[in-house]
This record gives structure tokens, C-alpha cells and sequence, in this order.
């Protein structure tokens, strides 16, 4: 089965921050066979399980192009040692998603980042790694594969800052650890999926569990964006405005 794409958006030109980024619709997820669909910004063919109402599908590429350019940058440039803070700064960027596969690379990121300047040693290597690897991991995951990317993101950057590979034997097992931890804190509020949830989760667990940054660890998440989320899980959140002094991991 293919999506055919013969809708015109009233204004294609518009990038929304939630739902379909081509015309603010509602998301669909097929829950068994993908299907076929052609991108509308880049016109590729590719198998997805997540398109629009209306039709639309934008592949993970174009979903993520420029925000991760930017995220890199910000990188590079901040001296933050609380990687919690510094995915806050992230999350504030005015071109950031609600939602989509960026998350996967921005969380590595930010770990990777808040480590090197912890031992005063910045590594731009290291983080565009991190961003590369995160890219890896393709949008809809969580629905699909039992896994969470922001999870997954913890475990790149575990394995980046300690160099595991394949054959390691106590940090391959510390690795998978530490995303084992993200799923478990994860997996206590159910869906439907926040990316920012998620990815503060997943970054909150890291900062515990690491012992490696520097940062006081103050640094609280309290939601200003679940407006912008229709799917928005409200006083079951952690962030939510009203439940922000509860922990989450």
C-alpha cells in the first residue's frame, strides 16, 4: 500500500511545530505493516509508519534538517556542565519540533557536551558523533521496536564517552544499563509519546547515573509547550505545570 499525495496545503511554505509539519494535522501510526509514501519536501519514496490525515509524510531527514545543524552549534559553544540545563536551552530553540526523530540525536548531544566540559575537555568530534549515531535511530521507534530514542540516546552517549565497542566486556554492559534505566523511568508514564518528556527523562536519568558532571544538577523542567501538544498527557506528566516538584527517576 502507498500514500498518494495529491492534497494541496493551503499554505505548504509553513513549517508547524506540532503534529504533521506540512499542515498542522493529527499524526497517524499504522500499528502492523508500514507503508509507502514519497516525502513532501524532498520527493523520495521510503516505508514509514507515520504520515498525516491529510496524506502528508516528511521523512526523518527533512524532519530534522537545520534544528540539528543548530543544535551542534550550541554544542560547540556552551560551557553548561549540567546536561539538563543545556537540553533546556535546546528545548526553548524557537525552530524545535514538539515531537520527531531530532530528539534521538539531541539528547546524546547534550550528554556528550555537558561531559566535556565537566573534565575540561570539549570534544566537537565527539559531539557530532553523538548527532550522527542519534540519527540513526528513525522517528516512531517507540511505537514500533519497544524502545524509546531518547533511551537509546543515553546509551550512544555512554558508549561514545567511554569508547565501548562490540567487544567491550564491563561498559558494553554499563552501556545497556543505562538505557535499561531511561526505559524503566520511561516506561512508569505510559504514552502517548512527548519527546520532550522523554528526552528530560531520559537526560535526568543520565545526570543520576553517570557520575560524571560537574553541573549543581538544579536544573528543573517545568512544560511551557504542552499547549502545543494535542496529545498532551497533563496531570499524569512529571513537567506539567502542576506536578513540577515531582521526580521522575
Amino acid at each position: 500500500m502507498s500514500i498518494e499525495q495529491n492534497v494541496v496545503c493551503c499554505c505548504p511554505d509553513e513549517d508547524h511545530i506540532s503534529g504533521c509539519m506540512v499542515c498542522g494535522q493529527e499524526l497517524f501510526c499504522t500499528p502492523d505493516k508500514p507503508l509507502r509514501a514519497t516525502c513532501f519536501y524532498c520527493r523520495q519514496e521510503k516505508v514509514t509508519h507515520v504520515f498525516c490525515l491529510a496524506g502528508h509524510y516528511v521523512c526523518d531527514q527533512c524532519h530534522s534538517k537545520d534544528i540539528l545543524d543548530i543544535v551542534e552549534l550550541k554544542c560547540n559553544e556552551s560551557e553548561l556542565t549540567d546536561p539538563l540545563e543545556l537540553l533546556l536551552d535546546i528545548f526553548a530553540l524557537p525552530t524545535l519540533h514538539m515531537h520527531g526523530p531530532e530528539y534521538h540525536s539531541i539528547v546524546p548531544a547534550v550528554l556528550v557536551t555537558a561531559y566535556g566540559n565537566s573534565v575540561g575537555k570539549k570534544d566537537q568530534a565527539a559531539i557530532k558523533e553523538a548527532i550522527s549515531r542519534g540519527k540513526a535511530i528513525f522517528g516512531g521507534i517507540c511505537g514500533t521496536h519497544g524502545t524509546c530514542g531518547a533511551c537509546i540516546g543515553i546509551g550512544i552517549a555512554y558508549s561514545i564517552i567511554h569508547r565501548v565497542t562490540p567487544y567491550s566486556i564491563e561498559e558494553r554492559g554499563a552501556a545497556n544499563h543505562m538505557t535499561a534505566l531511561a526505559l524503566t523511568a520511561i516506561s512508569r508514564f505510559g504514552g502517548p509519546r512527548c519527546c520532550k518528556r522523554d528526552s528530560t527523562i531520559a537526560v535526568t536519568t543520565a545526570r543520576k547515573h553517570f557520575g560524571c558532571f560537574t553541573g549543581t544538577g538544579k536544573s528543573r523542567y517545568v512544560c511551557s509547550q504542552y499547549v502545543d501538544n494535542d496529545m498532551c498527557i497533563e496531570s499524569k506528566c512529571p513537567y506539567y505545570p502542576r506536578n513540577s516538584s515531582r521526580e521522575s527517576s
